[in-house]
């Protein structure tokens, strides 16, 4: 998810901060356990996201946190959600979801942005190896490798690419759920996954305009600099994408568990929101004349 997929934190009560950090603790220890020593250095925040959904599947699930010491916090304790069956899930699906992303980064950088990829790629690699989800790493390999087709193929349409991400990340955050409980969290990841790609197509276009890399919009919008009609309605696309987004999350069984609900709610409602943020700026007339003449 890689960046999209955070809280506005000002606006969380320090219960909900505290748990949030907890969780993304207990997330990391899971990783060292389950996926290797080292594949937490590719751990982000998006993480917790998945997490929390899948928490909520847990039967009765014991959400203690323990104070404990770790490698980047050596003088300090910290409180870390105890392991839990949602935490090891999410730590062997972001291995999946990593390796993958870290190989079709290695197909698209180049310079010293593709060295840096590429210098984690064993660590990865082996991160996904232990994860043992051989069924969601076929499904992620299988719509990327679809991705990767419609780029090749210049696609014009965000939809279509957009939609097979969505199903990816529809299928992360359902898979091994009984039937009866796959839909919601399905439909959760699905449309956060249509809304993330298309997200990351708006926020690269200038650098994917100024070094030929593939993006809809830039195809769209035949690569000129963005006026603000452009940037709303791409924006107003985004804001559907949540809207729907918000509708699976209100089907979620919270139950009591407000301080979850409120952290995915902050997320969903306030969090994505934000992150879409750049497509407010203003380009002026003059500006995009001088881009055209150029």
């Amino acid at each position: 998810m890689f960046g999209y997929v955070k809280p506005v934190v000002s606006e969380m009560l320090v219960r909900e901060h505290e748990f949030y950090k907890a969780t993304y603790c207990g997330i990391c220890r899971a990783m060292k356990r389950h996926t290797g020593a080292l594949s937490n250095v590719t751990l982000s925040y998006d993480s917790v996201f998945l997490a929390l959904v899948r928490m909520l599947y847990i039967p009765d699930g014991d959400f203690a946190a323990e104070q404990r010491r770790c490698i980047a916090h050596p003088t300090k304790k910290r409180p870390m959600l105890k392991e839990n069956s949602a935490l090891e899930y999410t730590a062997r699906a972001f291995a999946v979801l990593t390796y993958y992303k870290i190989k079709d980064d290695i197909s698209d950088e180049r310079g010293l942005k593709k060295l840096g990829v590429t210098a984690v790629r064993p660590i990865v690699s082996a991160a996904n190896s232990k994860a043992t989800l051989n069924d969601l790493e076929r499904i992620v390999a299988d719509r990327l490798d679809r991705i990767t087709a419609l780029e090749k193929e210049k696609c014009e349409s965000v939809d279509a690419p957009a939609g097979l991400f969505g199903e990816l990340l529809g299928e992360i955050f359902a898979y091994g759920l009984p039937d009866t409980d796959r839909l919601v969290p399905y439909e959760v990841g699905c449309h956060l996954g249509r809304f993330i790609y298309a997200a990351d197509a708006a926020e690269d276009y200038d650098g994917d305009v100024e070094s030929g890399s593939y993006n809809p919009y830039v195809l769209l919008y035949g690569g000129v600099p963005l006026t603000s009609e452009n940037k709303q309605s791409i924006k107003t696309g985004l804001l559907l994408e949540c809207k729907k987004i918000e509708a699976a999350v209100n089907l979620l069984p919270f139950g009591t568990r407000a301080t979850i609900e409120n952290i995915i709610n902050n997320i969903i409602y306030l969090g994505l929101v934000k992150r879409i943020e750049f497509l407010d700026g203003k380009e002026t007339d003059e500006k995009i004349r001088k881009e055209k003449l150029h």
